[in-house]
C-alpha cells in the first residue's frame, strides 16, 4: 500500500506546480505521462490549443494520461516543453507494490483542462412559473428538485446500479449527467430522469395541488457532445465540472418549447458496443426498459415498485394516425431540432399507477410539427417501430 502522507504530499506538489503553469487560465494542461521520478506534463496557452483542436482531436478528447507518442506529439504540435514534476510515490495499477492509480492523478489534471466528450446523456430540469412564485417559494422549489435529484440517485446505487451525478444550474432548474461515460452510464442516466419525475410526483401528491413549495416539472434529455471545464472561483479551479457544447444547447432550446409536464427525448445517435454499430433514440428507450426493470422492488413512498416503462407517443402526420412520430420545432435562430415526446408509467404495489408525462391528445398547442420517423436500417437487419399513444 502507497503511503497516504506521501501521496498527499505528490499530489499537493503537483497541484502547485500545475497550477503555476496554468496562469488564471491563459493555459491549459494538454495531457501528462509517468516517468521514473513522478510525471511530465503538457502545459499550452488556451488559444493555442483550441486552434488547432479541430485538426488535432486528441488534444482535448479522451483521458489526459497520455502514451509516450502521442505525449511528445502534442508537445511538438503546440511547440511547448514538458513540465516536470518530481512526486514520492510510484505510478501504477498495482495497490500491493505501493503504486498509485493514474486516474487519481488524472483526476486532479483533469480541472486544469478542457477536455471534449462525444457522447454523454444530459437531462435538464425546468421549473414551470418560476419566476411567478415568492423568494421563499423559489428557494423551496428548487431544494425540493434537488432532493428529487439525490434520492433518485440513491435509489439506484441501492438497486446496484451506480451513478455519480454531477449538476449545473440554470437559475430555474438544473442540467444534470453522469459522470460516468459510456453506453451504461448513459442507459442510467435516462432511468434517473424517470425517478427524478417519480419522486418529484408523489411529492406534489403529498403537498396537494394548491401548494407552491414541490415545483411542477418540464424535462428534456438527449445524448450528444460537449466540453468539460472546471469554473474558477477566487484563484483556484472548482473541484467539480460544469459542460457546454451541442448536447446542452440542444436541450436549451428543447426546453424553451417544452409544456407543462413534458418529457421531450431528442432525436440521437450513439455508439452500441462494439463501436462500429449506431442506435439512435427509439432503439436507446426501448433498450432501457431492460435496465428499468431492474428497479423491480425499489421502495419509493412506501411503495415498491413494480414496473417502470417508458414510451415514445404517436400522433397524426396530415390525415395518418401514426404509433411513432417524430416532432420538429424551429429555434430562435432559424435552426430546427428533431424530438420525441416521451409518457411513462410506474406501478407500485397496492398503490395507484403514476403516470407522468404528456400522451399524444395531451400535447394541445406544443409548438411542435409532426413528421414522419424514419427508421434506420441497422448491421443486423429492420427493426420494428415502438411506441404507444
Amino acid at each position: 500500500m502507497a503511503d497516504l502522507n506521501q501521496v498527499r504530499q505528490g499530489l499537493l506538489e503537483i497541484d502547485i506546480a500545475v497550477h503555476n503553469s496554468w496562469k488564471l487560465g491563459k493555459n491549459m494542461v494538454v495531457g501528462w505521462i509517468p516517468h521514473e521520478l513522478g510525471i511530465e506534463v503538457c502545459v499550452a496557452p488556451c488559444y493555442r490549443v483550441l486552434g488547432l483542436a479541430t485538426a488535432n482531436p486528441r488534444l482535448l478528447n479522451g483521458r489526459r494520461v497520455m502514451d509516450a507518442a502521442t505525449f511528445s506529439e502534442a508537445c511538438k504540435v503546440l511547440q511547448t516543453r514538458p513540465l516536470r514534476v518530481t512526486v514520492p510515490f510510484k505510478i501504477g495499477g498495482d495497490r500491493s507494490k505501493g503504486e498509485v492509480d493514474p486516474e487519481v492523478i488524472d483526476n486532479l489534471i483533469r480541472r486544469y483542462s478542457i477536455v471534449q466528450t462525444q457522447y454523454r446523456a444530459v437531462m435538464l430540469f425546468d421549473v414551470v412559473g418560476f419566476s411567478k412564485v415568492s423568494m421563499i417559494e423559489q428557494v423551496a422549489q428548487l431544494n425540493s428538485l434537488e432532493y428529487s435529484i439525490n434520492n433518485a440517485a440513491k435509489k439506484l446505487v441501492d438497486a446496484g446500479l451506480d451513478v455519480e451525478l454531477a449538476r449545473s444550474t440554470v437559475g430555474d432548474g438544473f442540467y444534470v449527467w453522469n459522470r460516468a461515460r459510456g453506453l451504461e452510464a448513459d442507459l442510467r442516466t435516462y432511468a434517473t430522469l424517470l425517478l427524478i419525475l417519480m419522486d418529484n410526483r408523489l411529492a406534489q401528491i403529498e403537498a396537494g395541488v394548491d401548494n407552491n413549495l414541490v415545483p411542477k416539472l418540464r424535462a428534456c434529455f438527449c445524448v450528444g457532445s460537449h466540453y468539460s471545464y472546471h469554473q474558477v472561483e477566487g484563484t483556484k479551479p472548482r473541484g467539480f465540472e460544469y459542460i457546454v457544447g451541442d448536447v446542452t444547447i440542444t436541450l436549451a432550446r428543447m426546453i424553451a418549447k417544452a409544456k407543462s409536464g413534458q418529457i421531450l427525448v431528442g432525436s440521437f445517435q450513439r455508439p452500441l458496443d462494439p463501436l462500429t454499430q449506431m442506435m439512435d433514440s427509439i432503439m436507446f428507450i426501448a433498450r432501457a426498459e431492460k435496465l428499468l426493470a431492474r428497479l423491480e422492488n425499489v421502495v419509493y413512498g412506501d411503495r415498491p415498485i413494480k414496473q417502470i416503462h417508458s414510451q415514445v407517443t404517436g400522433g397524426k402526420v396530415g390525415e395518418r394516425a401514426l404509433p411513432l412520430v417524430k416532432y420538429v420545432v424551429e429555434d430562435k435562430h432559424g435552426y430546427h431540432h428533431d424530438m420525441f415526446n416521451v409518457c411513462a408509467t410506474v406501478q407500485r404495489e397496492d398503490a395507484e399507477p403514476l403516470d407522468f408525462g404528456l400522451k399524444s391528445q395531451e400535447l394541445g398547442d406544443f409548438p411542435a410539427k409532426a413528421a414522419y420517423y424514419e427508421v434506420p436500417a441497422l448491421k443486423d437487419g429492420p427493426r420494428m417501430m415502438q411506441g404507444g399513444s
